[in-house]
């Protein structure tokens, strides 16, 4: 069974179409990656897809069940999600913050249950902060602090991790820190879902692409199959020179389309 599925999603703001008959299933083990210019649709099918927004048309259901169905406890023991702002409303220990994502199971920092610290324990280990724990979690570097999140996000053992830009304002070494930090969650047997900008990070680390472009999916499917410089032109407006090396792919952006 597919961990999350759309069906025709549709969405509108004053009247104006942001997301068109969107579509898609997304598997457990799979990192996939939504990707499109600003303004394509992105954040918004995110956030239809997890029942955060009414759609206009269509459905969305996560474990074969409707999430308009789920209470929010529900939906957060089945999907985690890191939206774009993160904000720390006041400052917090990191493993307090980490804790936070057990909340959906009746955990609260300062009170875990064995099995909460355990997830709590794994998720520090995944993310690699350990010595971190004590320290207050605003005073982390970006970098540091979005690993904080997205082992926030892992605390939740939760079968689908959904995050918007996670690697927006991070250098590059963190960006592919945190790319392969949800690499490895989907490995694990985890569905998951990014919107990311970097179309490098993009072509190393994805299982498959879900392309936006005026809030309708242009295209589905494996990197190889759909990096295209055809369709990096149509897409991003760029020209972009592709190159294989195995398994892995990398590209050039040579500058706008012409």
């Amino acid at each position: 069974m597919s961990v999350l599925e759309a069906r025709g999603l549709a969405y509108r703001a004053e009247g104006r179409p942001l997301v068109e008959d969107a579509s898609f299933r997304l598997e457990p083990g799979e990192l996939t990656m939504l990707i499109g210019p600003n303004g394509s649709g992105k954040s918004t099918l995110l956030r239809l897809a997890l029942g955060l927004l009414a759609p206009a048309a269509g459905e969305a259901l996560i474990d074969g069940a409707s999430v308009r169905s789920l209470s929010p406890m529900a939906r957060a023991r089945k999907a985690a999600y890191l939206p774009q702002t993160r904000p720390l409303a006041w400052p917090m220990p990191v493993r307090d913050v980490i804790a936070l994502g057990r909340f959906a199971y009746g955990a609260a920092p300062g009170r875990l249950a064995a099995e909460d610290a355990a997830a709590v324990a794994r998720a520090i280990a995944a993310c690699r902060l350990a010595g971190f724990e004590d320290r207050a979690a605003d005073t982390l570097s970006g970098g540091e602090l979005a690993r904080v999140h997205l082992a926030r996000a892992l605390a939740a053992e939760a079968p689908l991790l959904v995050a918007d830009e996670p690697v927006a304002a991070l250098d590059p070494r963190y960006q592919h820190e945190v790319a392969q930090l949800f690499a490895a969650a989907a490995h694990e047997g985890r569905g998951v879902l990014t919107v990311v900008h970097d179309l490098t990070l993009a072509a190393r680390y994805a299982d498959r692409l879900i392309w936006m472009k005026n809030g309708r999916i242009v295209a589905d499917g494996s990197v190889a199959e759909t990096m295209t410089a055809e369709r990096l032109a149509h897409v991003f407006g760029i020209e972009a020179e592709i190159a294989h090396s195995g398994s892995r792919m990398s590209l050039t952006v040579a500058g706008p389309a012409r």
